[in-house]
């Protein structure tokens, strides 16, 4: 086993992320457990996960609910704007179809969530005063397209791409609006970045053409890309899937830090030589094959490979999981990848 660093600092971090360092790789999301992954192994996985570094300080604000509040006495912090007992649900038959008819968006909009809402900042605050000096990242999941799809369902959204190109831009400009305020609340907790995701990519391509993405979803991401770097912000995203035909407007529109580079999907000595020096990859360790089915010999040695394939001379590279390690993945292939993300 190989020594462990100490956790880098703040200014290692953005030295890593800005390419203008000594080729440090921090890492972030290599402590990523999937469902059911903490049941299985229990003390055994904590005790594990702390001898090794947290170069990130994460902290995630309460997001809105879908069609039920978070907080309890708030009804209204949520995107829906009616009762759904009875509607539409998707996503595995969960997640209720918030607008379901076009006729009814000047009610939707109406009825937006409160991006200052009382207590939705209270553990980001708490988790930013045990920075000690780390990077401090602010986070919540689903943007863009991820929260159309959770407005309209996949199935409306496909065809609205098409059919209704005006509503959608009316949701993305109110999104923009709660999303700067999220963004405001989150820079005056002394934020160094911001990570969110938008699942653009699917195993094979994008899930939207790319000239749908050009012209709905490329301006908001320009203009709240704009808003985090003017508040002196790094821009992080996730996004699954196979997103090279988009890469290059993710890199005009500002994006910093782009993850996981899905295993694949999207081929990362391609990806590397196309788009390193340009944007900064936290590249992800596959969690589908490699962790669940290889040796913890053939972990290290893909990580290894990951960390010749994407360091630039300047760094432009972290390190952490692809998504959430599942249960079928023995400890210690997650031992062998902490190892080695974490080698001093």
């Amino acid at each position: 086993m190989q020594q462990i660093r100490a956790p880098y600092t703040r200014e290692e971090v953005c030295a890593a992320v800005e390419r203008r360092g000594d080729g440090k790789i921090p890492v972030f999301l290599h402590k990523f457990w999937g469902d059911g992954l903490v049941a299985k192994y229990g003390q055994a996985l904590e005790d594990l996960a702390s001898k090794y570094p947290d170069d990130i300080c994460d902290a995630w604000f309460m997001v809105p609910g879908n069609d039920v509040s978070p907080l309890p006495g708030s009804p209204e912090y949520r995107f829906g704007y009616k009762d759904y007992t009875n509607v539409e649900r998707h996503s595995i038959g969960q997640t209720a179809v918030l607008l379901s008819n076009w006729d009814e968006l000047d009610d939707f909009l109406a009825t937006f969530p409160d991006p200052y809402q009382k207590g939705t900042f209270d553990e980001v605050a708490r988790r930013f005063a045990t920075a000690n000096g780390r990077y401090r990242l602010g986070c919540w999941w689903l943007m863009f397209h991820e929260r159309m799809w959770s407005i309209r369902g996949m199935e409306n959204l496909m065809m609205d791409y098409y059919d209704n190109m005006d509503g959608l831009k009316r949701i993305g400009a109110r999104l923009v609006e709660f999303y700067k305020v999220t963004v405001d609340r989150f820079a005056a907790l002394g934020c160094d970045g911001i990570f969110t995701s938008d699942d653009l990519g699917h195993q094979q391509g994008p899930m939207m053409s790319p000239a749908i993405f050009e012209e709905l979803y490329l301006p908001l991401y320009r203009d709240l890309i704009s808003y985090v770097h003017q508040k002196g912000m790094h821009f992080w995203l996730h996004s699954c899937g196979d997103n090279t035909l988009l890469m290059d407007m993710l890199i005009d529109a500002g994006v910093d830090v782009f993850h996981p580079v899905q295993k694949g999907c999207m081929d990362m000595e391609q990806t590397a030589k196309r788009f390193g020096g340009r944007i900064t990859f936290l590249a992800g360790v596959d969690v589908q094959h490699l962790l669940p089915e290889g040796t913890p010999q053939q972990v290290a040695q893909e990580i290894r490979w990951m960390k010749d394939t994407f360091r630039t001379p300047g760094g432009g590279l972290l390190l952490g999981a692809g998504n959430g390690i599942m249960p079928d993945s023995p400890l210690v292939n997650i031992e062998a990848a902490l190892n080695e993300m974490c080698a001093g």
